[in-house]
């Protein structure tokens, strides 16, 4: 299974050139252009796969349905939350009970 990485190389105007190789084999392959002026504090290349993995994981598709949730699916996903970690025997079932439902599920 392939994984996004890079491959980079110096261009003019303070660009790099890097080589995405998506980890979803049916998607191209593609050389894309960086700005290098964030240095490693602000690293672009860093930033774009982090995008990448977040956009193409479970977790950007449910942050959006929480987005678009109502209070009652909320409530509902809060209470879920609770009994899983309940059932766990997970130290933190105590304080997620005192959480009310946003702080949890946020």
């Amino acid at each position: 299974m392939s994984s996004a990485s890079s491959a980079s190389t110096t261009t003019p105007n303070n660009h790099f050139t890097y080589v995405f190789i998506p980890a979803n084999d049916s998607l191209p392959i593609k050389a894309l252009t960086g700005d290098k002026s964030g240095g490693l504090s602000d690293d672009i290349l860093s930033k774009e796969a982090k995008r990448y993995f977040y956009e193409n994981s479970d977790k950007g598709a449910r942050a959006a349905a929480l987005d678009g949730a109502t209070p009652e699916q909320r409530k509902m996903l809060a209470n879920q939350l609770r009994e899983e970690v309940k059932g766990s025997q997970s130290p933190y079932a105590a304080q997620m009970a005192g959480l009310d439902d946003d702080a949890l599920i946020n």
